[in-house]
């Protein structure tokens, strides 16, 4: 493809997510960019690793955009010129080159669209919501995690993030892995907080690595593992996975527990659900058994002596891996969000044995969804005391947290100091008759 083929085919795209059509309103930018060029056979790798570094490239760069050009919203079209011309830095003859230069590439640029490449590349100074790539009333909403952090917290935001891999203690060691990988042409390194994470130097086809069709990696964020870890389980505990999704954390509970006790994973949606047990029995995890259950369904009471809520939020801590998604949030659906959070710790709470812990977390990096919610919990219920995360950290990982994560008692991972998505972790304890 010529360099206008591939940016008429990131403008395709984009107008595909910035203006879905009915009924795709929630499919995540990547499901959008694979079904286009699925569609496509033409398009070779080569091309398609160019169309897609565009794309994200934009959406990472929407902030910026909307900020420098004074608009509330911006086409497919539009945002590809501003990218291109403020964050690819080209010239003016480097668009015209791609702009109306082939019979495949999009029409040349107009005196607006001239007018966008000029504010984009003049803008200076943009503030906290445009440098992170979200809506304004959002950022207002980070400012009392990130706040004190600096234009560095805000820029981590909109970064491209490698990815990070797990090592599944059932099956193999992280030297092994690490061996492994690089056998396989893969350039990884150990992460810096988790003792089972690899964190990829190089792109790879993770669907094509030995180690991960046999069972030795899974896909998981460096920060999902530390949240797992501080749940604390062990070998023949009773666990109780409360909002288990894909099943990530369950499968990191097994290994932890080393296939030994019961791992309860649950679900209101059994489609999320579907693929853990087939992700189970390739991680050799034997012990988990997937239950889908009512909205408030309490699931054996007194039961369990992990109980682990990780709860529906915002994602905002994981939205460098969705630059789409802040500009899909509205103000009714975050405040749903957090009353669904506090009614699913509420409904989870009884499951708890006495003696037994109650692990809330999300990938939020919001105050709102995250400490409001536990303390609104403690002070309803009485039975429960937080347990200091500083404590569990230094027990349980054998490391002195990185500064600035652990907050009163819990615990907050932030991109720009942890180098992790965003997660907070807060575990209580029931007591005792």
């Amino acid at each position: 493809m010529t360099p206008g083929g591939r940016v008429q085919a990131a403008i395709e795209i984009l107008d595909a997510i910035l203006a879905p059509p009915a009924g795709r309103e929630r499919a995540p930018a990547h499901a959008v960019v694979a079904g286009y060029t699925r569609k496509r056979r033409y398009i070779g790798s080569k091309d398609r690793r160019a169309i897609t570094g565009q794309v994200w490239q934009a959406l990472r760069y929407r902030g910026r955009a909307l900020w420098a050009s004074g608009r509330e919203r911006l086409s497919g079209r539009e945002l590809a010129v501003a990218a291109l011309a403020g964050a690819a830095g080209l010239s003016d003859a480097d668009m015209d080159s791609r702009f109306g230069g082939s019979a495949y590439g999009p029409q040349g640029l107009n005196a607006s669209e001239r007018a966008l490449a000029a504010a984009v590349r003049a803008a200076s100074g943009p503030p906290p919501w445009a440098v992170a790539n979200m809506p304004d009333w959002l950022a207002a909403e980070a400012e009392p995690v990130l706040g004190h952090a600096g234009p560095a917290g805000w820029q981590a935001l909109a970064e491209e993030v490698p990815a990070t891999l797990r090592v599944n203690t059932l099956k193999a060691d992280r030297d092994s892995c690490l061996a492994a990988l690089r056998d396989a042409g893969v350039d990884a390194a150990p992460t810096a907080l988790s003792p089972l994470g690899i964190r990829l130097q190089s792109r790879a086809n993770l669907a094509r690595l030995p180690a991960m069709r046999d069972g030795w990696l899974e896909s998981q964020d460096e920060g999902s593992q530390i949240v797992a870890a501080l749940a604390a389980a062990g070998p023949g505990m009773q666990v109780l996975d409360y909002c288990a999704g894909g099943g990530g954390k369950a499968l990191a509970l097994a290994a932890a527990m080393a296939n030994e006790g019961r791992i309860v994973a649950t679900d209101t949606d059994a489609g999320r659900l579907a693929s853990l047990p087939r992700r189970a029995a390739r991680a050799g995890a034997t012990i988990i058994e997937c239950r889908e259950i009512a909205p408030g369904e309490i699931v054996e009471p007194s039961a369990f002596d992990r109980v682990l809520v990780d709860a529906p939020c915002s994602g905002s801590g994981a939205w460098r891996r969705q630059p789409e998604a802040p500009w899909r949030l509205d103000r009714a659906r975050y405040a749903e969000q957090q009353a669904a959070q506090s009614e699913i710790l509420a409904a989870a709470a009884p499951s708890v044995a006495p003696g037994g812990r109650l692990v809330y977390a999300t990938c939020s990096l919001f105050p709102a969804e995250n400490d409001a919610i536990v303390e609104r919990f403690l002070r309803a219920d009485a039975s429960f005391r937080p347990v200091p995360a500083g404590d569990l950290w230094r027990a349980i990982l054998g490391t002195e947290p990185p500064a600035g994560a652990i907050d009163g008692n819990a615990a907050r991972l932030l991109p720009h100091s942890a180098s992790t998505d965003g997660f907070f972790v807060a575990a209580m304890e029931r007591a005792r008759p």
